[in-house]
């Protein structure tokens, strides 16, 4: 892949994928960002030699979640009151990043989020798509759309109903708090949690450590191997 992005940066080392949300110091998603994300996903197809994909963001965070002030604005004129897209031109919008989404989960090889910092909104459902989350004792994760008026529109209630059940879920989406890595561990939401500074790092070595006939539906037998394989050697929380 030779294509320059300026919201992403991508590259291919020893056949793990590195995709990393480029815009810090909180990496928002932004209209161009989404854009991009539907482009270099498309682009992914041809790239036969990739391995794993390791999803993380650029310094601090991982992502603060989508930029209100395009995203509302492209929407919804706060003036007059009226839409200022077409119910389907905002389906269409939605069901493109959906589409992004859904090619992270649907690969046939291993995917993993490595989150630090922030993980809010639109980023926190991305993650929420790949086949494993590793996150840093700092991070903070929510689903804050509530707040603003909005609900949470590229599959983040359906994951969390999921992996948590519907009754957090739906508290989650409601009240619209943040909440710390020690409660997205207990709800499932995360895999396990470790040092910050070590956190890509060790997303790059579990997806090596896989086994190249990698099955999605084996992930938590995969995790539970690696989490015996390193115990004393690493900080971790297990999830029980």
């Amino acid at each position: 892949m030779t294509t320059t992005y300026t919201t992403i940066s991508f590259e291919l080392i020893d056949g793990i994928g590195h995709l990393q949300l480029n815009q810090p110091p909180s990496n928002e998603m932004t209209l161009d960002f989404f854009s991009e994300l539907a482009q270099i996903t498309e682009e992914m197809h041809s790239v036969s030699e990739m391995k794993a994909l390791v999803i993380s963001g650029k310094g601090r965070h991982f992502s603060s979640g989508a930029r209100l002030t395009e995203l509302i604005p492209t929407t919804w004129d706060g003036k007059t009151g009226t839409a200022v897209l077409s119910g389907s031109e905002i389906e269409k919008f939605l069901e493109r990043n959906n589409r992004s989404f859904l090619f992270l989960e649907n690969l046939e090889i291993p995917v993993i989020s490595a989150i630090r910092g922030v993980c809010l909104g639109s980023a926190l459902e991305i993650a929420l798509f790949t086949h494993f989350r590793f996150c840093g004792e700092d991070a903070v994760f929510g689903l804050p759309e509530t707040t603003f008026h909005l609900i949470p529109g590229i599959g983040g209630i359906s994951r969390i109903a999921a992996l948590s059940g519907i009754a957090n879920a739906l508290e989650i989406v409601l009240r619209g708090n943040t909440f710390p890595a020690e409660d997205a561990l207990k709800m499932n939401i995360v895999d396990l949690i470790l040092p910050r500074r070590e956190v890509v790092q060790r997303a790059i070595e579990f997806v090596k450590s896989l086994p190249a006939d990698y099955r999605k539906e084996k992930s938590r037998l995969y995790l539970r191997r690696y989490i015996n394989h390193q115990k004393g050697s690493i900080l971790y929380i297990e999830n029980s």
